[in-house]
């Protein structure tokens, strides 16, 4: 999620009133702006209405049992306070959502299609961990519905109601009592010889990296068409503000606030002694070249895996269409990353084990 400069005056953020649902354009950093306000104000709670009937949509993890408990106690919650209820079918085996039919009229919930759910949908809850939450981020990237999302993964920096605190946590959040931001997210193309071959887009990052056969990749990096460096190395990570505390964060790059407007360059082992990260400016076009290597691929949140030869241009910026998060209204990014990084925790104090780790950041 990405702020311009005048956000950081705090007096006009309080005066300020969050539209959760606004439809207003991107200025031209690519920012999407309420007339009032910033979409994005960590002090301030969204205004949205309860409305009894909206439609929810509900996503869980792909193959999940339609008799698992945690996604039906979801659902049932939701209905019992008079909410429709979508459950996204691609989480269903083959074959599996007719089996359920009646079990759904029962609940009161139906199975949909993304489509049908693009269409109706107002909110989405995500029940899993950050690897289920960033691949529907991307499918719901077009169609501005607002993203919940229930830990059910081990450190969960994108989800962020505890399992043990879904009611009234969640229902809180859908009826008003939230936190509201945009986190952008990357386009990346791989052109060949000037055509697009492959064209995805990342909430965390793009990653370009050597494949099974070993060996480093060489690239050469230009930035807004004026040339940066040739790099060989393990990999090149290009990092939202979002990723910068998932790869990019153990290859020794830098957390970046998400209120920042800015994408980071991150070197995987560069064979050199002067390749450091780098923030650039949101509105940066960057062009990755492959000059060698024997094999390179390219990973889009490490879930779309292309692959580029040389020659081949990989062309990376952030998109003018930021994706709306729901956070409970007691977020704290702070306490948050205290919680998963275990800042301010001694060696013995730090838990050997971190599976399982659900706490959202409210513990202070």
């Amino acid at each position: 999620m990405y702020l311009s400069t005048n956000v950081f005056n705090m007096e006009r953020a309080r005066s300020s009133i969050i539209n959760v649902t606004s439809n207003a354009c991107c200025d031209t950093i690519g920012l999407r702006i309420n007339t009032k306000a910033s979409l994005y104000d960590k002090n301030r709670e969204s205004r949205m209405p309860k409305q009894k009937g909206m439609c929810i949509a509900v996503f869980a993890k792909h193959g999940a049992s339609p008799k698992q408990a945690i996604w039906r106690s979801v659902v049932d919650l939701l209905a019992a306070n008079a909410f429709h209820v979508l459950v996204c079918d691609s989480m269903l085996s083959s074959g599996s959502s007719r089996k359920s039919k009646p079990e759904c009229d029962e609940a009161n919930f139906e199975f949909a299609n993304l489509a049908l759910i693009k269409k109706k949908a107002k909110i989405a809850v995500i029940i899993g961990g950050d690897g289920t939450f960033l691949g529907t981020a991307r499918e719901l990237a077009d169609c501005n519905i607002p993203l919940i999302g229930i830990n059910q993964g081990r450190l969960g920096f994108l989800t962020d109601i505890r399992l043990d605190d879904i009611n009234p946590t969640l229902i809180d959040t859908i009826n008003g009592q939230s936190v509201s931001e945009n986190r952008a997210y990357l386009e990346g193309q791989i052109l060949r010889q000037g055509k697009v071959v492959e064209n995805h887009i990342a909430l965390n990052d793009i990653v370009i990296s050597r494949g099974i056969v070993g060996g480093m990749v060489e690239l050469r990096v230009e930035v807004d068409g004026t040339f940066m460096y040739d790099l060989r190395a393990d990999g090149l990570i290009v990092s939202t503000p979002t990723g910068s505390t998932a790869y990019a964060l153990s290859a020794d790059g830098p957390i970046l606030h998400p209120s920042l407007a800015g994408l980071l360059i991150v070197p995987v082992a560069p064979h050199a002694l002067t390749n450091r990260p780098i923030a650039l400016p949101q509105h940066s076009t960057i062009d990755i070249f492959v000059t060698g290597g024997k094999q390179t691929g390219v990973h889009f949140d490490m879930q779309f895996n292309g692959r580029a030869k040389v020659g081949d241009q990989i062309r990376i910026k952030v998109s003018p269409h930021p994706i709306q998060l729901l956070h409970p209204a007691r977020y704290d990014y702070f306490a948050m990353l205290r919680q998963k990084l275990h800042w301010s925790a001694s060696p013995t104090e730090a838990p050997h084990k971190t599976r399982g780790l659900r706490d959202s950041g409210h513990a202070k």
